[in-house]
């Protein structure tokens, strides 16, 4: 009894001391490695990510349109722009060749917005007022020369840069037919470069209805302005200008266009006064310009 006793007492005692050890660890564990000891290693640190790069926002062409003149009527005034040598009449609200919405029209600019980008746009440009237009018009008128009977225009046009007096003709269709449309121009063959020419043209407002009202290529420039005023007793006030004009040999100057409202043996459209001016506002002479006269047929 006492043998067994004791035995057990040694058991009890080394269990409770292998209890007390501290555990080995697993012969898979030994010898593994954070990292491994041959491999390359840098002490350069690492490059900085790449900033993300903003998209570049769209940006709209230069704006296409400069301006062109100025329509003076009893209910307010319309304005034009130019594109090439197309004149455009615009108001607010209008989008122009389907690129440019006009959102908004005053006396001095006009604002667009460019659709496609959303980029507003301001043409800015110092217009003639209606009273620097008729006035000048009106003071002319007492000097208007003398209409001669009708003979036909020159073979050849005197060529500009020699003296003498401007030349001036009408250029249009000897016939037209009620209800269409058609165009007669105004041209100049000058040898001084004409700034301004603030006129009245008359018309019969019982045959002739008057359509458009728009300044000819020698007067369509960057540096130009236009204005007109159609009134109910056929006369038309019209001022046109340019900072920077050029010679003119047989330029046109004025386009106008009329619909005929009934057959007619002739419809008269004459200048009943014109002040051509040079530089400085100086009156450059002109010869006699003879009415235009053309057939209207049913």
């Amino acid at each position: 009894m006492g043998k067994s006793s004791a035995t057990a007492d040694q058991k009890d005692a080394r269990a409770a001391s292998e209890s007390k050890s501290p555990a080995i660890p697993a012969r898979s564990t030994l010898g593994r490695f954070g990292s491994d000891p041959f491999s390359t290693h840098s002490w350069t640190p690492p490059p900085k990510p790449a900033a993300p790069v903003a998209p570049v926002a769209p940006v709209a062409p230069p704006l296409p349109y400069r301006f062109a003149g100025q329509f003076y009527r009893d209910s307010g005034t319309e304005l034009f722009v130019a594109k090439g040598e197309e004149i455009i009449p615009v108001k607010e609200g209008d989008t122009l060749d389907g690129q440019y919405k006009v959102e908004g029209v005053t006396t001095r600019e006009v604002r667009f917005i460019h659709l496609a980008t959303g980029t507003r746009q301001v043409m800015q440009f110092d217009a003639l007022r209606e009273e620097d237009v008729i006035p000048k018009v009106v003071a002319a008128q007492p000097k208007a020369p003398v209409l001669a009977p009708a003979s036909p225009p020159p073979a050849e046009p005197k060529l500009a840069g020699k003296a003498g007096p401007a030349q001036l003709r009408w250029e249009g269709p000897s016939s037209a037919r009620a209800g269409a449309s058609f165009d007669v121009s105004l041209r100049v063959t000058s040898g001084e470069q004409i700034r301004a020419a603030p006129m009245q043209v008359r018309f019969d407002p019982a045959v002739l209805e008057s359509v458009a009202v728009r300044p000819g290529r020698y007067f369509i420039a960057p540096s130009g302005n236009f204005g007109y005023r159609v009134n109910p007793d056929g006369s038309i006030f019209i001022g046109v200008s340019n900072q920077n004009p050029a010679l003119a040999s047989d330029a046109e100057m004025l386009v106008l266009t009329f619909k005929p409202k009934r057959a007619a043996a002739s419809a008269e459209i004459s200048v009943a006064s014109l002040n051509l001016q040079g530089a400085a506002g100086r009156a450059i002479a002109y010869g006699v310009l003879t009415s235009f006269k053309t057939t209207i047929t049913p």
